[in-house]
């Protein structure tokens, strides 16, 4: 008799029945024995009682109500894993529209320097809309050496000067530049007028 190979289903077993962002959220946490009290509580001792997320948006979350970037990062913090732990065979949005006014998340830089997310939180990557005033200017940024980071800019109004390394370059309206982002790097608006730009991290990096 023919012998039949035999058929491992693993990889496309655990493909067909990866878990949704917030599924494995709370598998993670049933996982580790916590329960949301306790994952608020270790929020509430890294946070403060103020920035810390509250135990009725933890229950939101894991119902499966879209939840901000930096909420994302905060349950990793509480839980004790890293980013790329929580993604990992977790199954991605395969589309998500994020309109101007339900912007995910938002970041000021300074008081001339502010960002929207506008890429989902369980993709790969990060994109943001950066906008520059008129003398805005970034803190220097580095990604770690020891992995290979890239970012990419499109100017989509006014002027953005990027400083890399030691070189400096000017880009105008509709100009992109891309390069590694462990090279020192920091952007500024030497022009009048404001600065609107589409940037993306691929992998995320804070």
């Amino acid at each position: 008799m023919k012998k039949i190979p035999y058929f491992r289903p693993s990889a496309f077993v655990s493909k067909l029945y990866a878990m949704k962002l917030y599924e494995k959220i709370k598998k993670i946490r049933e996982d580790m024995g916590l329960t949301i009290q306790d994952v608020h509580d270790r929020g509430i001792t890294i946070f403060g009682p103020k920035k810390a997320l509250s135990y009725r948006t933890l229950q939101r979350i894991e119902k499966g109500q879209l939840s901000k970037f930096s909420s994302v990062l905060k349950i990793c913090c509480a839980l004790g894993i890293t980013l790329e732990k929580l993604i990992e065979e977790t199954e991605l949005e395969d589309r998500m529209v994020i309109r101007k006014n339900e912007r995910l998340d938002e970041y000021t830089y300074n008081d001339k320097v502010f960002a929207s997310i506008t890429s989902c939180p369980s993709r790969s990557f990060l994109a943001m809309e950066l906008t520059l005033e008129p003398g805005g200017t970034t803190m220097i940024e580095q990604s770690p050496e020891h992995q290979s980071f890239e970012k990419w800019i499109y100017v989509v109004e006014g002027e953005l000067t990027c400083h890399l390394g030691e070189e400096t370059f000017l880009l105008k309206k509709k100009d992109a530049i891309s390069f590694n982002s462990s090279i020192r790097h920091r952007f500024e608006n030497l022009s009048g007028k404001k600065c609107v730009c589409a940037m993306v991290q691929n992998p995320k990096h804070f």
